[in-house]
């Protein structure tokens, strides 16, 4: 493996993890979102609230 492709395979990873729809359910409501979605909001009420 080479030095520049050693962050490829942490980089995938994280991206499949982001990919993952977590199967929960809250009053009814079952998530049918990818967890990237709430990360993304997340980042974006953290700039809003900065």
């Amino acid at each position: 493996m080479s030095v520049e492709n050693k962050g490829a395979p942490t980089v995938e990873c994280i991206l499949n993890w982001l990919k993952v729809t977590d199967a929960w359910v809250i009053r009814g409501y079952e998530n049918k979102f990818p967890r990237m979605y709430y990360a993304i909001l997340g980042l974006v009420l953290m700039l809003v609230i900065l």
